[in-house]
């Protein structure tokens, strides 16, 4: 009997721990949010394949700022997997050694892809 309320006791203490000292990620301030959507603006193009196809949708990322200056992407979603998939391989092929300030922060962006009349 005491050797399991010993253990509960254990398994408890490390759950307990474990939540406790989870890494929560690091929000973005207004300076950084601002920084990476200027430079991804440059970055990303409307892809081709969308144009001929007449394909407009919002891309919703989440960026996660290296060391670096590399992003990665921690999270996307959007209902068109093709455009999705265009705007994470360009985020992640991105490289700006001007982020690096903003190491470890987290950013949300929303890519809108809108055809001009």
């Amino acid at each position: 009997m005491k050797t399991r309320i010993a253990m509960l006791t254990l398994v408890l203490g490390l759950f307990i721990t474990s939540v406790a000292t989870a890494a929560e990620p690091i929000p973005a301030t207004r300076s950084a949010r601002e920084a990476v959507v200027n430079y991804l603006s440059d970055e990303i193009s409307y892809p081709e394949f969308a144009s001929e196809n007449d394909i407009e949708c919002c891309v919703f990322v989440s960026v996660l700022i290296n060391d670096d200056g590399t992003l990665d992407v921690d999270g996307s979603n959007c209902k068109n997997c093709n455009m999705k998939d265009h705007v994470v391989k360009a985020i992640e092929e991105s490289n700006n050694k001007d982020l690096a300030q903003y190491a470890g922060q987290t950013v949300l962006v929303k890519v809108n892809f809108t055809l001009l009349d």
